[in-house]
């Protein structure tokens, strides 16, 4: 694995802001927009909500049976009427290390990549764990599990939402979050689950794990360590380039 060096940099916080804001704007109410990167498209296109799941309270993707992997579930903890996929979609977690120098762009801005400090190999390992395993229980339809690798900040804004629906109204994690996933076939959820990473910034309790999605596209996620773990802020990562 790569070394891990150390770069203290003051980040933009107008550019950090925009860059949460806009991720969770795609992730739940954003609009459908076509890219002409597929990778791009998997991971940041395939957490955009539908309004007629927010009214309906309804997953056109689950299918009947019994839930599978049920470890924790987030929210309220009710679980999902639906099951898990029965055919792991998952890619292997890749860790090249080698900080967030080979994720510069010349003559963009950097805020992300020089965002406070490196943190040190372990780290970066915790966390993308705990990255790779969200993205493959949402592509397995594993909601319990999916749900207990988001951040408490992401769980209260899921149920916020649920609110303006009745059929979700009081409901939990495991409940809304398959409302507000798109179904995508097995081939693109896989391509969802492609996780390549290479650095993780932290500053305070704020961290932005950088990794290498499908096609070599490069993704910054917001994370947060909490009492029990590495967690994800938001649902869809933001590309950087």
């Amino acid at each position: 694995m790569s070394a891990v060096t150390r770069v203290g940099t003051r980040p933009s916080a107008a550019f950090v802001a925009a860059i949460l804001t806009a991720a969770l704007l795609a992730a739940c109410g954003g609009s459908d927009s076509t890219t002409s990167s597929t990778s791009t498209s998997a991971q940041s296109g395939s957490q955009d909500s539908s309004s007629g799941a927010a009214e309906g309270g309804s997953n056109g993707s689950q299918s009947g049976g019994s839930q599978s992997n049920q470890e924790k579930s987030g929210g309220s903890g009710e679980n999902s009427s639906g099951s898990s996929r029965s055919t792991a979609v998952a890619t292997p977690l890749k860790i090249s290390g080698g900080g967030s120098e080979q994720f510069r762009n010349k003559g963009g801005d950097n805020s992300i990549q020089e965002f406070g400090d490196e943190s040190d190999e372990s780290e970066l390992e915790e966390a993308a764990e705990a990255l790779h395993s969200f993205y493959t229980a949402r592509a397995e339809e594993d909601w319990p599990r999916a749900c207990s690798y988001l951040a408490k900040s992401m769980l209260q804004q899921l149920e916020q939402l649920g609110d303006h629906s009745p059929q979700l109204k009081g409901k939990g994690c495991t409940v809304i979050l398959p409302a507000f996933t798109r179904p995508l076939p097995p081939s693109v959820a896989r391509e969802t689950t492609v996780v390549d990473a290479g650095s993780l910034r932290t500053e305070g309790e704020q961290s932005f794990l950088i990794y290498y999605g499908e096609g070599k596209v490069a993704f910054a996620m917001p994370m947060k360590q909490e009492d029990d773990g590495w967690k994800v802020t938001l649902l869809s990562a933001s590309p950087l380039g």
